[in-house]
């Protein structure tokens, strides 16, 4: 027999999500009339902090401070108190993972945050922090001075639809006074210190602004700040404050970013940003000039993908947590672990695929809504409804069999119209398709060749090279012969982008006019080594073909407003995605076309990674 969901005051515990020294957290959901339900996450303290007469004034105090916190990233709280011995915090539910689960997950795939999504991330956990750090106790009108002291990756929630939320605003203070009388409970921790903490001074908002500072020098580092090999070598890091320049561990990091990073990890507060409004603004006007096409959405995709086995489980959970009730003659839980069948989890499974993207995951359904729609979608499916493990009354069995019967019929009428007029639908445009078929074939011949006649004129030979395409329907008969200032270029693979002198003259293969030597020759193509050489003089029966190396290779964007910028000596456009080599070195040149001068820098890519640099034109 399955063990009964457990009730907690006005609340059905549904799973639990994680424990600690502390607390056990679970997913929850109100018990509510009308069938109204909301999905929360409760935090129970246990029992043993509940004894403490110190804790419990100072949970109280912190919580009464949290409940006023109201802000898209903070996660909110809606009520806190006691129930059978033992506090406890109902807050806001995320559908998400924390930044450190995140972060972990992604250094297992070898995968890592761009420059806009960690940007994106730490500007809203700055609009969060400035948040709470300006709130004001509606009571007196006083500020509420209320400080964090406990950020870090841990506590950070990025929803799986691109919003990050700081979690336990005023609840840390509690747990950190309470945990720091047992040793080695803030190990790990002791990472994301500022070093007016560490000193034992008096604290302020600027410690968390420190401490978001580390996480973002972390997340484009990709490597930890001030972690040591003991809890007192991190402590005194810390203290000595020593923050290495991000470009010097990633040259493609602007130097704007790295110099807003640097500023709120000064050692002396009072040269940090004072706010963390002023961070939030710094931020936005870096990420509105870097990458104006930065999209939420894109960044709920990128982190949809990386979890989109556990996204689907949720999905499976929420229908079945959905149907979870509690019988009103005893006010016992109605066990509902056999609702999904095996038919059942095959249409889930479909219904969550299909919508991983497109549906909201928080959003959650009405007991019967969700009954109902598993009814509607069997219906569609044609499935016997009679072992589905849904309890039904006799009076929902007869509107049950009626709902098949006009099912039946409703799928049986639209077949036949669907056949009908699928059928005279297809015999008009198959008569239409005739009469346009002769001058369809004629307007695109003729287009055709113009456009071939167009190109031969500034890239010699791409006739040939359509000739060439051709010639093996029958179609065409291309001149073998090759005049003495001809040149045949091949490849393998074909497709190779062929420059001499650095202009693009066509794509392998191609017989280009090579008079004046000596030319510069080069072949790229993406996801291979580019080719470059020299010729002195015509080859030896005007041939040349090249092997192109497949090479480990990213994406790279280079953004300069009004300038000319080259990429390994070839021109190419401002925010153009470019095919380049990893792990080399690749040479960025920007001109401006205003009074000539140019200036150069070096980017580096990750294999299958893209990375994006802005480049100033010299003034």
């Amino acid at each position: 027999m399955h063990k009964p969901y457990e009730t907690f005051g006005n609340y059905i515990l549904l799973e639990k999500l994680a424990s600690g020294g502390m607390a056990e957290v679970y997913l929850a959901k109100k018990i509510a009339a009308s069938g109204v339900q909301k999905f929360v996450a409760i935090k129970r303290i246990l029992q043993q902090f509940s004894d403490s007469e110190d804790f419990i004034q100072m949970f109280k105090d912190e919580a009464k401070i949290a409940v006023n916190l109201s802000h898209s990233n903070v996660v909110s709280i809606y009520d806190f108190g006691i129930q059978e011995g033992q506090f406890f915090i109902v807050m806001e539910f995320v559908e998400g993972r924390n930044l450190r689960q995140i972060l972990n997950r992604m250094k297992k795939g070898n995968k890592y945050f761009s420059i806009s999504q960690v940007v994106h991330v730490i500007k809203q956990v700055a609009s969060g922090l400035d948040h709470a750090h300006r709130c004001i106790d509606p009571t007196t009108g006083q500020p509420l001075n209320i400080i964090h002291r406990d950020m870090s990756p841990q506590n950070v929630m990025l929803a799986f639809e691109g919003d990050s939320k700081v979690v336990d605003f005023g609840i840390a203070k509690a747990e950190t006074q309470i945990e720091s009388t047992r040793a080695g409970t803030l190990k790990g921790k002791f990472g994301y210190m500022s070093p007016e903490q560490v000193e034992g001074h008096a604290i302020d908002s600027r410690t968390d602004i420190f401490a978001l500072g580390i996480m973002m020098w972390e997340m484009l580092a990709n490597q930890r700040l001030f972690l040591a090999n003991s809890e007192i070598n991190t402590l005194r890091k810390i203290r000595e404050c020593d923050v290495p320049s991000l470009r010097k561990i990633n040259p493609n990091i602007p130097t704007e970013l790295d110099q807003i990073v640097q500023k709120a990890l000064k050692k002396d507060k009072s040269q940090r940003y004072q706010t963390a409004a002023e961070l939030s603004r710094d931020l936005q006007g870096f990420i509105s000039r870097f990458d104006p096409d930065f999209s939420v959405q894109d960044f709920s995709s990128f982190i949809k993908g990386i979890f989109s086995e556990e996204i689907i489980e949720i999905r499976k959970k929420q229908i079945i947590y959905s149907q979870v009730t509690v019988a009103e003659s005893h006010n016992e839980f109605i066990e509902r672990t056999e609702v999904v069948t095996n038919t059942d989890s095959t249409i889930i499974d479909e219904l969550s695929e299909a919508s991983i993207n497109d549906m909201a995951l928080n959003t959650i359904t009405k007991s019967n809504q969700a009954q109902s729609q598993i009814v509607r979608m069997k219906k569609v499916a044609g499935l016997d409804f009679s072992n589905a493990g849904i309890e039904v009354t006799s009076k929902g069995t007869e509107r049950f069999e009626l709902i098949k019967r006009e099912a039946h019929e409703n799928t049986k009428n639209y077949k036949q119209n669907t056949y009908t007029n699928t059928e005279h639908t297809l015999t008009r445009i198959k008569k239409k398709n005739n009469d346009m078929t002769l001058l369809t074939i004629i307007f695109a011949l003729s287009f055709v060749l113009v456009a071939i006649a167009v190109l031969n004129q500034s890239h010699p030979g791409i006739k040939d090279y359509f000739c060439n395409s051709l010639e093996s329907f029958g179609l065409c008969s291309p001149n073998k012969s090759i005049g003495s200032n001809t040149l045949s270029v091949q490849s393998a693979p074909l497709g190779a982008s062929v420059y001499i002198n650095k202009r693009f003259v066509g794509k392998t293969p191609i017989d280009v006019r090579a008079k004046d030597f000596p030319i510069d020759l080069s072949l790229k193509l993406p996801g291979h080594k580019t080719i470059s050489t020299s010729l002195n003089s015509m080859p030896d029966g005007q041939n040349l073909s090249f092997n192109m190396k497949k090479v480990p290779t990213g994406i790279l964007i280079v953004k300069s407003v009004g300038s000319e910028i080259y990429v390994n000596d070839y021109k190419v456009k401002s925010g153009q995605r470019i095919s380049v080599q990893a792990d080399t070195a690749i040479n960025v040149r920007v001109i401006n076309p205003l009074n000539g001068r140019s200036t150069s820098q070096q980017a580096f890519v990750r294999p299958g990674l893209t990375s994006s640099i802005i480049v100033q034109p010299p003034q």
